[in-house]
C-alpha cells in the first residue's frame, strides 16, 4: 500500500489520502500557507486573528458554538492553530461523515461573517498579555530569541501580536487579508485514516469546486545576516529563576544538512542519555529540566537550546551549555552514542505509522511546505549519518556568528557581565580552532 496519494482539484486545491484502513477514525485536517511571515508589521498577529474569526460564525452557522455542536455530530473536535508560514483547520470525525466534515470546513474557510470582532479581539488580547510582565515588557523567550534574529522582518514579529498592532486591526483589515490569503492555490486538504480517496476528491469537488481561483502572492525573503559576533537581550524579570534561550539560525529545511540538524536535536536533549539533561540535570543538578527545539521555515530557522535555572547559576549554566557544544565542535561521536540516536529516532518513525496526527503533519503540511518526505526517506538519510558528517555540520552551523542569547528573570549584572565574556570567548576560541 502506498503511503500517501496526491490529487488536484481544476482550481488548484490539493488533496492528499493516507489510507489507514485499520483506524475507526479519519484525521481532516486543512493547510492555508498563511501565517506570521506573509503580515505587516502594523498588522502582526492578524493570521491567528483571522484564524480566530473563522470560528465566530458562517453563512449556514449563527456562533462557535453552533458549529462546533456540528463537528461533534460527526464525532469531531475541531481546533486550529497559526504558525509562521501556516494556519491549520482540524478535526477528528468518524469515516461514514467525512463527506460532512469536508462540508464544515467548507462552510469555515469560504463563507466567514465576520462577527463580533470586538469580542474576539479581547480575547486575543488576553492570550497576548500572557508574553509581558506587569512593566509592560515582552518576557516571552521565542519572542525576544525572533527579535534578535530576524530584526525588522515580519519573522521578527510575535505570532499572536502586540495590543497596538491587535487594536489597528478591523473588519476591512480582516477581510482583506482573508481575501489575499484564503484561495484554493493556498490549501491542502489531507485525510489520515480509515478513508477512500474517491470520497475525499468527491466531497472537495462538492464543496470547493467552485470556489474562484486567485493568484498566488509571495512573503518578505530573509536577507542574509550581517551578524559577526553573538547577540544577547536581557529582561529583568520579578521571579525566583532565570530562563535563557541559547539558539543558532540555520538555513531552511531544503538544506541538505536539515536531517543532520534534527538528529544533532534529539544527541543534545532527548532523553536522559542526551548530553545536556545528563550533564546539567542528571550530574550537576543546576536545573530540573532543559528543551531542545528546532524551527524550520522555508529558507531559514534555528536550533534553541532552553531551560531555566536559580539565579546564582546563571554563568554556570551557559558555560556548560557552551562546552558541551564546543565539544561536538571539536571531537565527532562515538558510534555508540550515535546508534542509540539513531535507533531511537527510527523507533519514533515506526511508531508514527499508527499516529493519524503525525501522518498528517508529515504528507499534509508537507505538501504544503514543500517538504514532503516519506518514512523510508528519512530512515535511509538517518542510517547514512556519520560522527564524522555530523562533526562537520556543526562546526558549519553552530558557530559564534549564528548564535544569540535570550534571558529574563531577576539576574545580576555581574552574571551578565560573567555571561557576555563567555560568548565573547567562545567566539575567540571558535576562531581560533578553525
Amino acid at each position: 500500500m502506498e503511503e500517501y496519494l496526491v490529487d488536484r482539484l481544476a482550481n488548484g486545491i490539493r488533496l492528499v489520502t493516507v489510507p489507514m484502513p485499520h483506524q475507526h477514525a479519519v484525521e481532516l485536517v486543512c493547510y492555508l500557507a498563511v501565517g506570521g511571515r506573509c503580515e505587516l508589521l502594523t498588522h502582526a498577529g492578524i493570521s491567528h486573528f483571522l484564524e480566530h474569526m473563522l470560528f465566530r460564525g458562517t453563512a449556514e452557522f449563527a456562533n462557535s458554538t453552533e458549529l462546533e455542536r456540528a463537528f461533534e455530530e460527526i464525532g469531531g473536535a475541531v481546533n486550529a492553530s497559526t504558525d509562521v508560514e501556516t494556519t491549520c483547520f482540524h478535526s477528528r470525525v468518524h469515516p461514514d461523515y467525512l463527506d460532512r466534515g469536508v462540508a464544515l470546513f467548507a462552510s469555515m474557510l469560504r463563507r466567514p461573517c465576520f462577527k463580533e470582532i470586538d469580542t474576539e479581539r479581547k480575547i486575543i488580547l488576553e492570550e497576548a498579555r500572557e508574553d509581558f510582565n506587569e512593566c509592560g515588557e515582552q518576557v516571552n523567550l521565542d519572542n525576544l530569541m525572533v527579535e534578535l534574529l530576524w530584526p525588522g522582518h515580519p519573522l521578527g514579529a510575535s505570532l499572536i501580536g502586540s495590543p497596538e498592532t491587535l487594536n489597528a486591526i478591523g473588519r476591512q483589515q480582516l477581510e482583506a487579508y482573508y481575501r489575499d490569503w484564503y484561495h484554493p492555490a493556498n490549501l491542502v486538504i489531507c485525510a489520515c485514516g480509515a478513508v477512500d480517496p474517491a470520497v475525499l476528491r468527491l466531497a472537495a469537488e462538492r464543496e470547493f469546486g467552485d470556489w474562484q481561483e486567485r493568484p498566488l502572492l509571495g512573503v518578505l525573503p530573509v536577507k542574509d545576516s550581517q551578524q559577526w559576533v553573538p547577540r544577547s537581550h536581557w529582561v529583568q524579570d520579578s521571579d525566583s529563576q532565570v530562563s535563557f534561550q541559547l539558539a543558532f539560525r540555520l538555513p531552511g529545511r531544503g538544506d541538505e544538512r536539515t536531517m543532520a540538524i534534527r538528529l544533532l536535536r534529539r544527541i543534545l536533549g532527548w532523553g536522559a542519555g542526551a548530553r545536556l539533561p545528563l550533564r546539567l540535570r542528571e550530574e550537576l543538578g543546576l536545573t530540573y529540566s532543559v528543551d531542545v527545539s528546532c524551527l524550520l521555515l522555508d529558507d531559514t530557522g534555528y536550533l534553541a537550546i532552553d531551560t531555566a535555572v536559580a539565579p546564582d547559576n546563571l554563568s554556570a549554566a551557559v558555560a556548560e551549555v557552551l562546552d558541551i557544544l564546543q565539544r561536538l565542535r571539536d571531537e565527532p561521536l562515538s558510534s555508540t552514542e550515535l546508534a542509540a540516536a539513531v535507533k531511537t529516532y527510527l523507533f519514533d518513525l515506526d511508531f508514527s505509522r499508527d499516529q493519524s496526527e503525525s501522518l498528517t503533519v508529515r504528507y499534509g503540511w508537507g505538501l504544503q511546505a514543500g517538504y514532503l518526505r516519506t518514512l523510508e526517506q528519512d530512515r535511509e538519510e538517518l542510517l547514512s549519518m556519520s560522527p564524522e558528517y555530523l562533526q562537520q555540520v556543526v562546526q558549519q552551523l553552530l558557530t559564534p556568528t549564528t548564535m544569540n542569547l535570550a534571558v529574563v528573570g531577576p539576574w545580576a549584572e555581574k552574571d551578565r557581565r560573567q555571561v557576555e565574556r563567555l560568548l565573547h570567548a567562545g567566539c575567540l576560541r571558535f576562531t581560533s580552532a578553525v
